[in-house]
């Protein structure tokens, strides 16, 4: 999963790569920031103005006691005020359609920039000259062109060389004296964090401290380098994941959305990580408390044993014998024996569960759990 950052975070990369960002803790007047993973904050009054910097302290003080839906803010930042004379809208990811590094690009940024126009460049290329071309193409005037397509090309290379999945700038404006990135979200990818210094803490995706549960499953992967079983994030709904990857995980997640679903975490192994990490993930998915349902789901493996990892799964299910309705839908190699392990053990442990391979559609599973799990509930 993503490690996504902080604002003031963010903006502490950028800067490392020649990226203007607003001064901290001015004299005069400021702008005061909740330290939230939030897209939100202005809503919420968790961003607010000063006149002094006497003011913004204390207005720091009254947001660090402040729960903004439900959540306190791990810092706050005070910033200046900027004279904003033009607002641009930036973003970098991976584009899912050319699998490449892309930006996005509106002349029109901050509040309402999702109903403005924006256009797409693909990075093959990052050369200086290449902005410049491209800004030439948005009607950029020319005045701009050299001084826009300079820190476009900056701020590419923080993407890049910090390993982001995702860099978003709104707005990234023009005052007169240069370029400023005014606010800014960052998304780091985790499993390049081995090339980096980062010292950023673990936190959920939704920005706080990491859950026992999310911890336990981090060692997972830490402990056993033979695929991947660890990645676990935790969720606020009742019914556990366990996804087997192959690219159709999120879609999955939203199928059991779609049929009245709540998911109770987001994980994904892979890769034919051997029994006990299988047993390892297993335990810490349904150690959560209060489960209605488990959806074991995945396509049809072409290198991961399903016997190896069903062994895990079932050694899990006879220790915590779960009273709430399963769902199994996988196949690939050595299928046939995992799926007679686990009948077998649907018997012996007399369990509420459905079996499903390949001839079943994945996401139509999801329908038969809501049902099962329904059933339950009464």
């Amino acid at each position: 999963m993503p490690v996504r950052l902080l604002e003031k975070e963010a903006k502490n990369l950028l800067e490392r790569h020649g990226v203007t960002v607003p001064k901290r803790d001015p004299e005069g007047p400021s702008v005061v920031k909740a330290q939230l993973m939030a897209n939100n904050r202005a809503d919420m009054d968790a961003v607010r103005f000063a006149d002094t910097r006497e003011e913004a302290r204390e207005i720091g003080r009254e947001m660090r006691k402040t729960e903004f839906e439900g959540r306190k803010p791990e810092e706050v930042l005070v910033e200046e005020q900027i004279d904003i004379r033009k607002e641009y809208y930036i973003s970098l990811l991976y584009d899912t359609d050319s699998r490449s590094p892309t930006m996005v690009f509106s002349r029109d940024g901050g509040t309402g920039v999702e109903d403005s126009d924006a256009s797409k460049l693909p990075l093959e290329d990052t050369s200086f000259f290449r902005f410049r071309q491209f800004l030439s193409d948005q009607g950029i005037d020319s005045g701009e062109l050299n001084s826009l397509a300079s820190v476009l090309r900056d701020i590419t290379e923080c993407f890049l060389e910090e390993d982001a999945r995702m860099l978003e700038i709104n707005p990234l404006t023009e005052t007169g004296d240069g370029y400023c990135a005014v606010d800014a979200m960052m998304e780091l990818e985790d499993d390049a964090s081995y090339r980096h210094d980062h010292e950023f803490p673990d936190r959920d995706v939704e920005g706080g401290e990491k859950t026992e549960r999310e911890r336990r499953a981090e060692k997972i992967d830490e402990d056993d380098h033979r695929g991947v079983a660890g990645k676990y994030t935790e969720l606020e709904g009742d019914i556990a994941m366990m996804l087997a990857g192959g690219g159709a995980s999120l879609t999955n997640m939203d199928a059991l959305i779609e049929y009245g679903g709540e998911p109770a975490n987001y994980t994904e192994y892979g890769g034919n990580p051997p029994t006990e990490k299988v047993y390892r993930l297993s335990k810490v998915i349904m150690s959560k408390p209060d489960l209605k349902g488990l959806w074991h789901v995945g396509g049809t493996a072409n290198n991961t044993d399903v016997l190896r990892t069903m062994k895990g799964f079932v050694k899990a299910l006879r220790e915590d014998e779960p009273d709430y309705p399963i769902v199994v839908r996988r196949d690939g190699p050595h299928a046939d024996e995992a799926f007679e392990l686990l009948r077998e053990t649907r018997e012996e442990l007399d369990i509420n569960m459905k079996l499903f391979r390949n001839d079943t559609p994945m996401t139509s599973t999801a329908e038969t759990l809501m049902e099962m799990v329904e059933g339950y509930e009464r």
